[in-house]
């Protein structure tokens, strides 16, 4: 049966969402750092995935044996 889906925000429109479980003192890092730049913690988790990905872009990843 498929789920009825809440009305999204325009701002979410087009996006898929991501759970992360941090420990709680990498939390609160994240957390304070979000308050001392003026930013959200969605923006700085976003800004580090942008980081992997070009990191991984430079010199892709093997592929797993399939």
């Amino acid at each position: 049966m498929a789920r009825k889906s809440a009305k999204l925000s325009p701002s979410r429109a087009g996006k898929k969402s991501v759970t992360l479980y941090l420990p709680a003192d990498k939390w609160r890092e994240l957390k304070i750092l979000a308050a001392v730049t003026d930013t959200t913690m969605d923006a700085l988790m976003r800004q580090g995935v942008d980081l992997v990905l070009a990191k991984h872009k430079e010199k892709p990843p093997k592929r797993l044996a399939e």
